[in-house]
């Protein structure tokens, strides 16, 4: 039985020592630029609540999460950004690339930002942030907004994000738009 052991034993050895490589590769497939401090998800559809109302919904064909500090969540496909008042949608946000970084509560929505209510009330700029704590949007570059009945340029434009307190810093133009009677 000592014999058996002891060879069984020798065999097994033999067996770790012919198997091993001293260039082992976990895969060829992995790709060399993999981020492995990132997921990926697609088709993401995301609810924000309080005390079980819903306050908003947000889209996006692609979330890219960073995990390293800071943690930020990259939307390279952009967002749509839907705002809810006592369960009903007034307002949506659209961007064709955004950021959030969820430790400072802000979003940075870039490339034909377009923020519109159910007033009929549309902001137009290339960058706008977003502070979700406050409830504010803002931006410091140049936006177009278009009432009903008039439209605004300027530089500077903060608003809460139900759009009923509205301020630009630096209007460059203001222009009435023609009401066309009986149409």
């Amino acid at each position: 039985m000592k014999k058996f052991l002891r060879t069984g034993f020798y065999c097994l050895i033999l067996l770790v020592t012919v198997a091993c490589d001293g260039n082992l590769m976990v895969s060829d497939s992995v790709p060399e630029d993999l981020d492995v401090d990132s997921d990926i998800a697609y088709e993401v559809t995301m609810e924000y609540t309080d005390d079980g109302q819903k306050l908003l919904e947000l889209e996006a064909p692609v979330l890219q999460r960073r995990n390293v500090v800071p943690i930020k969540d990259i939307f390279p496909e952009g967002i749509l950004v839907t705002f809810y008042k006592a369960g009903e949608p007034y307002a949506t946000l659209t961007s064709n690339y955004a950021e959030r970084l969820p430790d400072d509560y802000l979003v940075i929505a870039s490339g034909d930002v377009v923020f519109e209510n159910i007033e009929g009330e549309k902001l137009e700029t290339s960058e706008l942030r977003w502070d979700e704590r406050k409830g504010k949007i803002f931006t410091d570059r140049f936006a177009r907004l278009t009432r009903p009945n008039e439209i605004i340029y300027g530089y500077g434009f903060t608003a809460n994000q139900d759009f009923t307190e509205i301020e630009f810093e630096k209007t460059t133009g203001k222009r009435p738009v023609p009401q066309l009677d009986g149409l």
